[in-house]
């Protein structure tokens, strides 16, 4: 008698388990974001600072970077306009 009682109580209880597991999952979630967002903002200021003191310049450090999407755009360029010719 008792165990059936028990059950039913657990039965009723599942969905508020699983509401409050997923509010637990959810903060966990916020607190990863939070602390991932911290984290960017500290090496985006850091960053700058220790290349300086490395003596890297921040312009030999962008210039693959930027080399790279004039290359892809300059690829790409066809595709696009064939693409912009079919709509």
């Amino acid at each position: 008698m008792e165990n059936n009682r028990l059950e039913s109580l657990l039965i009723s209880l599942e969905d508020e388990i699983d509401k409050k597991c997923f509010q637990i999952k959810e903060k966990k979630k916020e607190e990863t974001k939070t602390r991932l967002f911290l984290l960017a903002c500290f090496l985006f200021l850091l960053l700058p600072f220790l290349l300086l003191y490395l003596g890297i310049s921040l312009l030999a450090f962008c210039f693959p970077v930027i080399l790279f999407l004039a290359v892809s755009m300059i690829a790409l360029l066809p595709v696009l306009f064939k693409n912009m010719e079919t709509m």
